[in-house]
């Protein structure tokens, strides 16, 4: 049976892939459970972000940055910048990331509008987007080689380097691209993209895949992290994520980064119950959960959990949206009304025959 695009639409937890409704005619395009949210690519998603993890403050970092010291990009012989997202698996930072994009293109937007008010429109500089591991960020294209074994460290560089290259040309069709760009010193290849882009009146935003080091140490990761932060020149701005499994893992790679101006840390952690409550909330426009139907009682546990003891803390942002996803499919096949609230979520690893019996129905 096809179930009309409308009837997935009410799954206020599904994710529609960038660009995929413009390539599927209607009611052929389905929403997945779990996906990075690309606001800057489609607008729906700009409505899905939730400030989960106190994701907002690093949003506002980056706000920070971005009035304080990206527009200085325009500027001549100033040096480009690297954005470091680093957080565990899962939490949100590849949509963090795509969020600081998102957000930087609204501000060249409203500096397009009053460059033309001033009729001033040929010095609007134009932003371009280019992602070495598409929407999800993933590195395995990249960090892999040919014969299935784990590439060098500059192999990886210029491989990154490549798919970087491949949206410049797409950008600038007719425009041949200095020698150096392609070459073999990935050094001098992005003081070539440098070079082109100020000639363009342009800035790149350029992600860089999350990379599996083999690392425990952090030490490979630091000297990436230094490679790229070279990589930054004018008119450049790198993103670069990093997964670890707690603050102190990032804390120790970024330690080994030279104290500059030119580097910003955007940090996530994990989850706490209050996110439960902002997610769900979220998808329902803000209306809170009845005062009748709190989060139901972890067995055992005194109120006021402390971080550590959290039945939160060991889930993360996909985990969350799944479970979400889920529930409002069961409840929107069952009698077409979706509301999910915090109540009825589990959270991961508990015993669920411990719990009272939750009742999925809408309220």
């Amino acid at each position: 049976m096809t179930v009309p695009q409308d009837e997935y639409d009410e799954n206020p937890f599904g994710v529609f892939l960038p660009e995929i409704r413009d390539l599927l005619p209607a009611g052929h395009a389905r929403p997945k459970d779990d996906h990075p949210l690309v606001p800057w690519k489609d607008g729906s998603h700009a409505h899905q972000w939730v400030d989960v993890d106190h994701a907002r403050e690093q949003l506002d970092l980056f706000e920070e940055c971005l009035q304080a010291q990206l527009t200085g990009l325009l500027l001549p012989d100033v040096g480009g910048h690297l954005v470091v997202v680093t957080g565990p698996v899962g939490m949100g930072k590849t949509t963090l990331i795509h969020r600081c994009v998102h957000r930087a293109h609204e501000y060249f937007q409203e500096l397009a509008r009053k460059f033309r008010e001033q009729q001033r429109p040929h010095l609007a500089p134009r932003p371009i987007v280019a992602m070495a591991g598409g929407y999800v960020n993933g590195g395995e294209d990249v960090s892999w080689d040919g014969s299935g074994h784990f590439a060098s460290t500059q192999k990886i560089n210029a491989a990154i380097r490549n798919k970087l290259v491949e949206t410049l040309e797409k950008e600038f069709p007719g425009i041949p691209l200095d020698p150096s760009v392609t070459g073999d010193d990935i050094r001098a290849a992005f003081r070539g993209i440098s070079r082109l882009l100020v000639q363009q009146n342009s800035l790149l935003f350029a992600i860089v895949p999350h990379i599996d080091w083999r690392d425990a140490g952090g030490e490979v990761r630091t000297n990436f992290l230094k490679t790229w932060l070279s990589h930054a020149q004018s008119r450049i701005v790198l993103f670069v994520e990093m997964s670890h499994r707690d603050r102190s893992t990032a804390g120790e790679v970024i330690a080994g980064l030279p104290r500059e101006t030119a580097v910003t840390l955007l940090s996530l952690g994990s989850l706490a119950t209050e996110d439960t409550v902002k997610f769900t909330e979220a998808a329902r426009g803000g209306h809170p959960d009845r005062d009748d139907a709190p989060p139901p009682a972890i067995p055992g546990q005194a109120q006021g959990p402390k971080p550590d003891s959290d039945p939160w803390r060991d889930a993360d942002v996909r985990y969350l949206r799944q479970q979400c996803f889920r529930i409002a499919e069961r409840q929107r096949l069952a009698d077409g009304r979706v509301r999910v609230t915090a109540r009825h979520l589990t959270p991961p690893g508990l015993d669920i025959a411990a719990l009272a019996r939750v009742d999925l129905r809408p309220d």
